[in-house]
């Protein structure tokens, strides 16, 4: 499956599938918590409710909530540095975030591996009980745009462990001007270019 898609700021993004020809115009709209979905087969936008948060996205080994989050893990978690080690001649931060008593969120802890240039080598997502139930693994990084980046990614279920999803950036661009009607309910419906 191929896709393009936008971002501004931590908060908004859009999600268009391009191919295959079967997918292609099927979206996905963020804004803030908001999440919205649409089908061309069935001319239709679905907000999608915090209750199916936790379903896969598009059929894939990511969440709803996994593609919509953005900073909430700085806001509703404690975070503590567990070590550093190198990695190809860069310092990897080991850090663990536990959520707040009150913060409505699924897992019981994340365990980040982030290397001193920000990118993510590592995301493991822990339940209530400290079972480990999934991994977002960096398997390439590359420059792009002028950055360095996490060029392929894989999502792994713990007790699936022969099935995974990857996805694969083919490029990217930074700082583009992007109006405020990229991100709306019409756009999703009825994309523009």
């Amino acid at each position: 499956m191929s896709m393009e898609s936008w971002t501004q700021g931590e908060k908004r993004s859009l999600v268009r599938v391009t191919a295959p020809k079967k997918d292609r115009d099927n979206g996905t709209l963020i804004d803030g918590n908001k999440l919205w979905t649409y089908s061309p087969k069935i001319n239709r936008v679905i907000q999608v409710p915090s209750s199916m948060m936790n379903q896969s996205w598009m059929g894939s080994d990511f969440s709803n909530k996994d593609i919509s989050r953005t900073d909430d893990i700085i806001e509703r978690y404690d975070h503590r540095l567990l070590g550093e080690t190198n990695l190809d001649g860069l310092v990897v931060y080991e850090i663990e975030s536990v959520p707040h008593e009150d913060a409505a969120v699924v897992w019981g802890k994340e365990v980040f591996r982030i290397r001193e240039d920000n990118v993510m080598v590592e995301q493991r997502f822990y339940d209530q009980d400290g079972e480990l139930i999934k991994t977002l693994r960096t398997l390439e990084v590359s420059e792009m745009g002028g950055r360095t980046v996490a060029a392929q990614q894989r999502m792994e279920k713990t007790d699936t462990p022969d099935e995974w999803t990857e996805i694969r950036l083919d490029s990217i661009s930074f700082d583009v001007e992007l109006g405020d009607s990229v991100f709306t309910l019409s756009n999703l419906r009825n994309p523009r270019n």
